[in-house]
């Protein structure tokens, strides 16, 4: 194993638990990007120690220029910056030889996961043939468009029994126990380190599969406001299931993810005024 794609995220990095903590200008927010800082260059220096020569790293919070390329190791190359074709997913390619999720988080609609959503507060609820999906699954479903296993996945307790549902083999490591959305039981960097080298140590006495769900793709999204369906169904393909849900038909997959993507960036910029 020599190529390791990262992607990124913040709200299931340990010690998070606010807005505040991950919204670039806050007061906390310089403290929540040095633990996601910190969480992630663990995980690189493990699979370094590993035998791993090239780790790409995209950043996946928010406007995506919350990680440093100083601040990592010498073999990591960063992808940055906001505007990206595929968004969480952006440069993974079938080169590849697994994904790692790190930061992750429970889908919308929980109340017992820390910040859930499913990549923005605008959306209620995401189903993919049928399943109800978070992020977590979206993004496992893209990389096994490309054949790529996800090894790893990290966050609260609520995204370990998504990626159980994944029925692949990955592994999963708690960083922390949801009570409210806004309330987390948080673990300690160095248990987490620790538990992270247990389980990079099983992945590569492990045979993961690539996460794969068969076409068509029928992805349905509902949104918080029905404005929002109002506006996001100019886009080429989508059609109304009910007032506040859309859908979307495809059989290729990164077609229906960058449908999905161009829907919540849609619904996002479109509240009630």
């Amino acid at each position: 194993m020599k190529r390791i794609y990262i992607s990124c995220d913040m709200e299931g990095i340990t010690g998070i638990c606010s807005d505040r903590h991950r919204e670039i200008g806050d007061v906390f927010y310089e403290w929540g990007r040095k633990m996601m800082t910190r969480e992630l260059n663990t995980v690189i220096d493990i699979f370094l120690k590993k035998g791993v020569e090239d780790i790409v790293v995209n950043d996946s919070h928010h406007y995506m220029m919350n990680l440093r390329i100083d601040e990592l190791s010498s073999n990591v190359s960063l992808i940055s910056g906001t505007h990206k074709t595929d968004s969480m997913m952006e440069g993974i390619t079938s080169e590849f030889d697994g994904a790692v999720f790190i930061g992750y988080h429970g889908k919308s609609g929980l109340s017992n996961a820390v910040l859930s959503h499913t990549y923005s507060d605008s959306i209620i609820k995401v189903t993919l043939n049928g399943i109800c999906t978070g992020e977590t699954t979206l993004n496992a479903a893209f990389a096994g468009s490309k054949n790529v296993p996800v090894l790893l996945v990290s966050g609260d307790d609520k995204v370990a029994e998504e990626v159980t549902e994944l029925k692949t083999g990955t592994r999963s490591v708690v960083t922390k126990i949801g009570i409210t959305r806004s309330a987390g039981m948080m673990f300690h960097p160095e248990k987490i380190a620790k538990d992270y080298k247990e389980s990079i140590e099983k992945v590569f006495k492990s045979n993961i599969k690539p996460f794969k769900i068969d076409p068509p793709y029928i992805l349905d999204v509902t949104l918080k406001e029905t404005q929002m369906v109002d506006i996001a169904l100019r886009i080429p393909g989508t059609k109304r299931v009910d007032d506040s849900t859309l859908r979307f038909v495809s059989d290729d997959y990164i077609t229906t993810y960058r449908a999905f993507i161009a829907i919540q960036t849609i619904a996002s910029a479109n509240y009630l005024k």
